[in-house]
This record gives C-alpha cells, structure tokens and sequence, in this order.
C-alpha cells in the first residue's frame, strides 16, 4: 500500500512541477515579447524643441528631445494576444509534422494486425479513443506518441522495438504512450517547443533588426542600442532559459508516464524490463531529430559523457530522465534492488 501511495504522490508530484514549468516558459515568452516591443519605443515618446529661433540656409535647426517613458496597457495586451495567436495558428499546424520527420508509414499490414489489437486493449484500459497506429522502419528500439488531442492521437513504434520487445513488454511501452495520449503530454510539450521556439525567432529577428539599422545610421542612437542589448540578453540569457524549461518539462512527463503505464497495466515489470533492454541497446534512431527528440520513449539523441560543470549543463538539456533513475523507479515499486538488472523476458514473444 505504501509503494501505491508513493507512486500516486509521484504522479500528483510531477503534474504540479508541470504547471509551473509550463507558466514559466510562457511567461518567460511573454516579457521577452515586451522587452522587444519596449526596445523598440512601445513604451517611451520622444518630444523635441528647437534651440535655435531663427533657421539659417544651409545650416540644420538644432532640436532637443526628451524620451519619456509610460505604462501601456495596450501594449501589453497586444503583446499577449500576438503570442497567444502565434501558440494557437502553430499548434495547430504541427499535427502530423512529427510523423512526416521520422518517416513513419501506417501499420495497415497484417503483419502488424496483433499490434494493432494490442495498442486498441491499451487504449480501452487507458480510456480513450484508439490511435492510429504507424511504424518506422529502423532497427533502433523505440516509440512514440503524437496528436493534439487523444481524438487526434497516434502511437508509432519502430520495428527495432518490434523485435526485441516481449508482448508484456511491449504492453508497457504501449501504455506509457498511452499515457502521454490520456495525460495530454503532446500537447503540453509542443505549447513548450512552440513557446521556446518563439523565443529564439524574435531575439534573432531584433538582432538583425538592429544590426541593419546600424548599418543604414550613423551617430548616436538610444534606441537602436537599447535594442542591440535587449537582443544580447535574450541570447545569452533567454534562449538557454527557455531550453532549460522545455528540457525539464518534458523529463517531468516521461515520469509522469511512467507512473501512469503502471497504474493502466496494473504492474511494473513489463515497462521495467523494457526500458532495462532499451539501456542495454547500443543502436540509435537513424533519423534523429532535435525537433523529435522530446517524443519517443528514449531519446534518440546521445546523450553527453562528459564530466564536469560542461556534463552537468548538458544532462540539464536533457528531454528524458536517465535511463537508471526511471529503471530505478519500476523496480523499487516491484520490490526489487533499485540498482540491480533483471529478470526480463527472453521474448520477443509472438504477439
């Protein structure tokens, strides 16, 4: 009962840790979008007065200006209501474009009839509509979920998986992409991605926004140097902030899903002894993608060796939590030595 709880708490946990990481991200993209818009005079009015009464041909009147700075409601409203449209028209554009990267094709054979059966027993114990299915032709284990919504979702799995994957362990695998589908991970995720994305469009737009005006001015320019290190910032302080959120973001819903696969097959042992053989898998996906790498159940980027401050700052980019950690996880829940391996299914089983 004690170990119930404790993943129940793990769960409640990890959806909490995901909201505040989620309104960080957008508010992070909410004051990168002022600071720009307050770079380039949004808040502030120049008023100017001549200092000489009397032009004289062929000399310029001599103006003195004053910047004047004031709050704007409407500024930040308008602020708002581009990010939100720009959130919204872009979600809605990135429906199968995850699908499209990885070169995934419909499993319509029947080869793939009982991965089909599976994956719709899992979507009855889960509680939601059946996805489409896809598969990847690649030797590397692996899978993933898509959709906006659990009406609009699909699994892909990677014949690798296929392969090596148990029928018990591949019902864990299933159901942890279940659980990004019920749990609305990809949602979630993409909203991130898009946020984070957003950010590093407008530093590099008022980069060269200013880089340009430089080169078309000469003299003293207030403005254009405001926005020259309002565009430094963002670089050197937003965009890795920003990467930062999306990468612990989607580590808190890989664990989230693991907690509630456990919770849709009623055991650990299937997910644990798959990601166990995922571990101990060498090969990795042959398309692999940064824009993809937050999906699939193990990223399918390398993950970076080295030690140090350089190795921590890398493990924080992270789109998953170690392998050992989650593994460590399963296993304390089954009772068994968090740090040993084992048992696994011989398999792969016929479905």
């Amino acid at each position: 009962m004690s170990d119930a709880t404790g993943f129940i708490q793990h769960q409640k946990n990890n959806r909490r840790a995901t909201v505040v990481i989620l309104g960080g991200t957008f508010a992070l993209l909410f004051v990168v979008a002022n600071l720009v818009a307050g770079a380039l005079g949004a808040f502030s009015s120049d008023s100017c007065t001549a200092t000489t009464n009397v032009p004289r041909p062929g000399y310029p009147v001599t103006q003195s200006c004053v910047t004047t700075y004031e709050f704007r409601p409407v500024v930040l409203l308008v602020a708002a209501s581009v990010v939100l449209a720009y959130l919204v028209i872009a979600w809605f554009a990135s429906g199968k474009a995850a699908l499209t990267m990885v070169r995934a094709r419909p499993a319509d054979g029947p080869e793939f009839a009982e991965l089909r059966n599976l994956v719709e027993q899992m979507a009855i114990a889960s509680g939601i509509p059946v996805p489409s299915v896809y598969v990847v032709d690649d030797p590397a284990p692996n899978a993933f979920a898509t959709g906006r919504s659990p009406k609009r979702a699909a699994i892909t799995v990677t014949t690798g998986l296929l392969t090596v994957m148990s029928r018990r362990e591949l019902r864990g695998v299933l159901a942890h992409e279940m659980s990004h589908i019920r749990n609305r991970d990809i949602a979630v995720t993409t909203l991130a991605v898009l946020a984070v994305g957003a950010i590093a469009v407008i530093a590099d737009i008022s980069l060269r926004i200013g880089i340009m005006s430089g080169g078309r001015r000469r003299g003293n320019d207030n403005g254009l140097a405001v926005l020259m290190l309002v565009s430094l910032a963002l670089y050197l302080i937003a965009v890795p902030a920003a990467l930062l959120l999306k990468a612990a973001l989607s580590r808190k819903r890989e664990s989230l899903a693991d907690a509630t696969a456990v919770e849709i097959t009623r055991e650990p042992a299937g997910l644990r002894s798959a990601l166990e053989k995922l571990e101990a898998d060498t090969t990795v996906v042959s398309h692999p993608s940064a824009a993809t790498a937050h999906l699939w159940i193990e990223s399918p980027l390398e993950r970076g060796t080295e030690q140090g401050i350089r190795g921590s700052f890398g493990r924080l980019m992270d789109t998953h939590p170690p392998l050992s950690d989650r593994i460590a996880t399963l296993r304390a829940i089954e009772g068994l030595d968090p740090e040993g391996r084992g048992p696994n299914d011989p398999g792969p089983t016929p479905l």
